[in-house]
C-alpha cells in the first residue's frame, strides 16, 4: 500500500507562525504532524478536521505548561551544585581541629578579642576581614578574657573555634561555584568550568588557607565575586540601564571594595576591572549610534558606582573600625601623640593635666612624630655617655655627649626649653609662650647640657651633621646650641607652640639644617638606640617632632629640677577629641608607611620567584604530642600545570599575532576577540597580582601567591577549552585530549590525597612516611624527635 504523509501547512501559514513567534510555537514546530494508521499500523492520509483536533490537544498541553502569573522559574546546574557541596564539605570537615592557634590566628583571633574590649590595635591591612571575624565571634559568645600568646597554644573550652572558622571556610568554599560561573561567563564550555572547579577544590593550599581564622578565604571570595559581577555586567551590554545591568555594576563596585578592604592586594583586582571598564567605555565612544547624552550617562554611572560608592564604602568601614576602638592599648604608641591622647586611658591620662602652651622654662619630652620604623616610636634622648673618638671606618667624632632617639619612656627623655638670653630655667609669671619663629635652647634635664650640632659627620649617616649635648673641653670648638622653632601645621605666623597638636621642626641656627631621626640603630657604644642628626633637606617627615609630655618648671636649683623630673606625674582627665577624618588620614598614613618596613627574615619566608615552582612550604601548626601537623603547601600537579598553561597561553597568543601579521587568520574575528579578552582578564590578572611583589622589600610568605593561583587555574581551563575547540578539526585529537585531561584530573586528586595529612592535620605520620612526602628537597616538614631509650 502506498504511504502518504499529511500535507504540510501552506507557506503563508508558516510565515504567519514565525512572524507571531511564541515559545509554544517553537515547541509546536518540533512536534510531528499527526498521522492516521491502518489496523496493521501503517500510516494513512489524515484529514484537516482530525489534524485540527490534534493541534487543539497540543495547545491544551502547552497551555497547561505555561508559567502562571507571579511564578518563578529557575534552572539548577547539577554539576555546579555538586561542586559546591564538595567544596563546602572539604572545608567544613574537621573544622574544629586542631583546637589550638594555627599560624596567623595568633593575630586575627586577638584582633577579634580587642574589638570586644574596644581596645585600639594597629594592623597594616584594612579592617573588614577582622570586623567580620569579630561579628562571627560576637554571635557565638566570644568572651573578652580569652588568652593565647603563641602558635600552638590551646584555645579555652569556651572559645568559639568552630564558629569563628566557619565564615572564612564557607566563603572559601563559595569560591568554587564563582570560579565555575566565571568560566561560563567567559563563554567557555562547562567542561572547562568543571576542570577549574575541580582544581580549586583539590588544591591543598587554597583549602588550608580557607579553614582557619585567616583573611585569604574571604579575600578570594570577594575577588572572584567582583570578577564574576563584572563579566555579568559586560555580557548585559545589550540591556543597558536595565535593573540587572545596574545590579551587576553595583555589585562589582561593592565586591572589589570589600576585597581591598580586607587586604590591599585586592587593589589589583579593582585595577584590572577598572582598566577593562575604561576600555569598554573607550570602545563605546566609537559607537556613532550613541548620543552625547547617552555617553555622558554611561560615564556618570560608571564613575559613581565604581569610584564614588567604593570610596564611601571604604571610608565607612574605617568609620565603624575607629568608632568601636575607643580605648588605649599596646598598639597605640605607633600613632601620634594626639591620636593616643584621643583614646580613653593611656596617654590621655597624662596629657590633659598639662599646660597647653610651651613656654620658656617648660619641661618637655619630644616625640618623633612620623616614626620611620612603625611600631617603634621614639623620643629625643641623651645620657652621660660620649661618642667614640674614632669610628670603625676611621672617621673621628667630636667626643661630645650622645644624643639619640630612644624607643622607651625614660627620665633622660626630658628637656627644658631655655631662653637664649637668660640663665634661669624656670617659667615666668605669667608664662611667656614660645611662638613660631622663636629661637630657643634645649637643655637636657638630667645632665644640664644643651642640644648642639656642628660640622662633624654623623656616626651612621656621614652626609648629615652630628648632634650632641655640648661639653666644654676648653678647646676651639665653640657651642652651637641655638634652634629656631618652625610650627609645620600652623594656622598663622604668630601661633604659639602647643603640646600634642603642634608639629614642629627645629632648625639649627648656625647651619640651617633640621633635627632628624634617621631610624638607623647605633652599635653597642650607643646602646642600640636610634641615630639623631641634622639634615640639610629640611622638608621631610623625618624632621617633624611634637611635645608629648609637658610641665612648667617651678624649682630653680638643679637638684630640685632633677628630682622634679624624675618624679613627674600628671593628673588623668578626659581624653582629647579628634575628628574622624583626622584619625582616618593618620591611620592611612601609618598603614602606608608600615608597608615599607623591612621585617626580619623568617624561616618559612620565600621570594616571589619561588612561588610558581612551590619551592617552600609554611608550617602552620604541629601537635605537641605526635607528628600531626598542618602546612601551607599547594597541589604540585595543579600549580605546575596551571603555571605552564599561563606560559602556553601567552605563546599561543604570540603565535596567532605572527600568523595574523602574515594575513593567516586561524580564528574568526569573534573567536579572536574572545581569545584576546580572556587573556586580558586571566593572564593580565595573574601578572597584575604577581609582578608587584618583586618590588617589595617586606618579608613575604607563600599565601601572598594564592590570588594568582585562582587566575592561573582559570587560564588552564581557558587554554584547555581553546585547544579542544581546535582539535575538533582532526578526528582523533579530541579523544586524546579528553584522555589527557582525565589523566590530569586523576593526578590532581591523587596528589591531594597524598598531601592531605598536612592539610587536615588529622593523621600522625611515621618518620618514613613524612620523608617520603618530601617531594622537593626544599620542603621542610616537621618530625618529633624520638626520645633516647633510658640507659640499662
Amino acid at each position: 500500500m502506498e504511504i502518504q504523509s499529511t500535507t504540510p501547512p501552506p507557506a503563508d501559514r508558516q510565515r504567519e507562525r514565525v512572524t507571531s513567534f511564541h515559545p509554544q510555537d517553537d515547541i509546536r514546530r518540533l512536534m510531528p504532524e499527526p498521522q492516521r494508521v491502518e489496523g496493521d499500523g501503517s500510516p494513512m492520509p489524515g484529514n484537516l478536521e482530525e489534524r485540527g483536533r490534534n493541534l487543539q490537544e497540543n495547545d491544551r498541553i502547552l497551555q497547561a505548561e505555561k508559567p502562571k502569573p507571579f511564578s518563578v522559574q529557575f534552572e539548577v546546574d547539577v554539576v555546579q551544585f555538586l561542586l559546591t557541596l564538595a567544596a563546602l564539605g572539604s572545608r567544613l570537615w574537621m573544622l574544629g581541629h586542631p583546637r589550638a592557634v594555627v599560624f596567623d590566628e595568633l593575630h586575627f583571633a586577638k584582633f577579634a578579642l580587642l574589638y570586644t574590649k574596644k581596645i585600639f590595635f594597629f594592623d597594616v591591612h584594612p579592617p573588614l576581614g577582622k570586623l567580620l571575624l569579630a561579628v562571627a565571634g560576637g554571635f557565638s559568645g566570644l568572651e573578652d578574657n580569652a588568652d593565647f600568646d603563641h602558635i600552638g597554644a590551646g584555645y579555652s573550652p569556651t572559645f568559639p573555634v568552630y564558629t569563628m572558622r566557619l565564615l572564612p571556610a564557607v566563603l572559601g568554599g563559595l569560591v568554587v561555584p564563582l570560579v565555575y560561573q566565571i568560566v561560563v561567563e567567559l563563554r567557555l564550555s562547562r567542561w572547562a568550568a568543571l576542570l577549574a572547579g575541580i582544581c580549586v577544590i583539590f588544591d591543598n593550599a587554597l583549602l588550608v588557607q580557607s579553614r582557619f581564622m585567616l583573611m585569604e578565604g574571604m579575600l578570594l571570595f570577594f575577588m572572584c565575586l567582583s570578577l564574576y559581577s563584572y563579566l555579568k555586567f559586560r555580557n548585559l551590554a545589550h540591556r543597558q540601564f536595565s535593573v540587572q545591568w545596574f545590579f551587576w555594576l553595583s555589585l562589582t563596585g561593592v565586591s572589589f571594595t570589600c576585597n581591598l578592604s580586607i587586604k590591599y592586594v585586592g587593589f589589583f583586582t579593582a585595577a584590572l576591572i577598572m582598566i577593562q571598564v575604561a576600555k569598554d567605555y573607550w570602545n563605546l565612544l566609537g559607537d556613532v549610534t550613541k548620543s552625547d547624552l547617552c555617553l555622558v550617562k554611561h560615564l556618570f554611572v560608571r564613575a559613581f558606582l565604581l569610584l564614588t560608592v567604593p570610596f564611601l564604602g571604604y571610608v565607612f568601614i574605617f568609620y565603624i573600625h575607629l568608632s568601636l576602638l575607643t580605648k588605649a592599648g599596646p598598639h597605640d604608641n605607633i600613632m601620634t601623640s594626639a591620636f593616643q591622647a584621643s583614646l580613653e586611658g593611656g596617654l590621655a591620662a597624662l596629657t590633659k593635666g598639662q599646660p597647653l602652651n610651651v613656654a620658656y622654662g617648660s619641661q618637655i619630652t619630644l616625640r618623633h612624630t612620623h616614626s620611620l620604623s612603625p611600631g617603634k616610636p621614639c623620643w629625643l634622648h641623651s645620657h652621660a655617655h660620649v661618642y667614640p673618638i674614632r669610628y670603625p671606618d676611621g672617621r673621628g667624632s667630636s667626643h661630645q655627649q650622645q644624643v639619640t632617639c630612644y624607643v622607651f619612656k625614660d627620665i633622660n627623655n626630658w628637656w627644658i626649653v631655655k631662653h637664649p638670653d637668660r640663665n634661669l630655667l624656670v617659667v615666668d609669671e605669667p608664662p611667656k609662650p614660645v611662638k613660631h619663629g622663636d629661637v630657643v635652647q634645649l637643655v637636657h634635664g638630667i645632665t644640664s647640657r644643651a642640644l648642639n650640632s656642628h660640622d662633624v659627620a654623623a656616626p651612621l649617616t656621614p652626609q648629615n651633621q652630628e648632634v650632641t649635648c655640648y661639653i666644654d673641653y676648653n678647646i676651639s670648638m665653640a657651642s652651637q646650641n641655638l634652634w629656631k622653632v618652625e610650627i609645620v601645621n600652623r594656622k598663622s605666623d604668630d601661633e604659639a607652640w602647643q603640646i600634642i597638636n603642634s608639629h614642629i621642626r627645629l632648625h639649627h641656627l648656625g647651619t640651617g639644617q633640621a633635627l632628624k631621626s634617621t631610624g638607623k640603630q647605633l652599635p653597642d657604644w650607643g646602646f642600640f638606640q636610634l641615630e639623631v642628626t641634622t639634615d640639610r633637606v629640611t622638608d621631610q617627615p623625618a624632621t617633624v617632632w611634637n611635645v608629648e609630655e609637658h610641665r612648667y618648671t617651678k624649682i630653680q636649683d638643679k637638684e630640685g629640677q632633677t628630682r622634679d623630673i624624675a618624679h613627674s606625674e600628671m593628673i588623668p582627665t578626659e581624653p582629647t577629641r579628634l575628628s574622624f577624618w583626622t584619625k582616618f588620614l593618620e591611620l592611612q598614613y601609618k598603614m602606608f608607611m608600615a608597608k615599607g618596613d623591612v621585617e626580619m627574615e623568617h624561616k618559612y619566608s620565600s621570594e616571589p620567584i619561588q612561588w610558581p615552582f612551590l619551592s617552600k612550604n609554611v608550617a602552620y601548626w604541629m601537635s605537641p604530642n605526635n607528628n600531626q601537623q598542618i602546612h601551607l603547601i599547594g597541589n604540585p600537579v595543579v600549580w605546575y600545570s596551571a603555571f605552564l598553561s599561563v606560559i602556553l597561553y601567552v605563546g599561543v597568543f604570540v603565535f596567532y599575532l605572527m600568523r595574523r601579521q602574515r594575513a593567516c587568520y586561524d580564528l574568526s574575528e569573534s573567536d579572536w576577540s574572545n581569545f584576546v579578552f580572556v587573556g586580558e582578564i586571566l593572564v593580565g590578572g595573574y601578572l597584575l597580582h604577581y609582578l608587584p611583589f618583586f618590588l617589595t622589600d617586606r618579608t613575604l610568605f607563600l599565601h601572598s601567591y594564592l590570588p594568582c593561583v585562582i587566575y592561573k587555574i582559570l587560564v588552564m581551563a581557558a587554554l584547555t577549552d581553546h585547544l579542544y575547540s581546535l582539535s575538533k578539526r582532526i578526528s582523533y585529537i579530541p579523544s586524546l585530549l579528553t584522555i589527557f585531561v582525565l589523566g590530569l584530573v586523576t593526578c590532581v586528586v591523587w596528589a591531594f590525597y597524598r598531601l592531605s595529612p598536612f592539610t587536615y592535620g588529622s593523621i600522625s605520620l611515621q618518620t618514613e612516611e613524612i620523608l617520603g612526602l618530601m617531594w622537593r628537597d626544599t620542603w621542610d616538614f616537621l618530625i618529633h624527635a624520638t626520645p633516647s631509650p633510658p640507659p640499662q
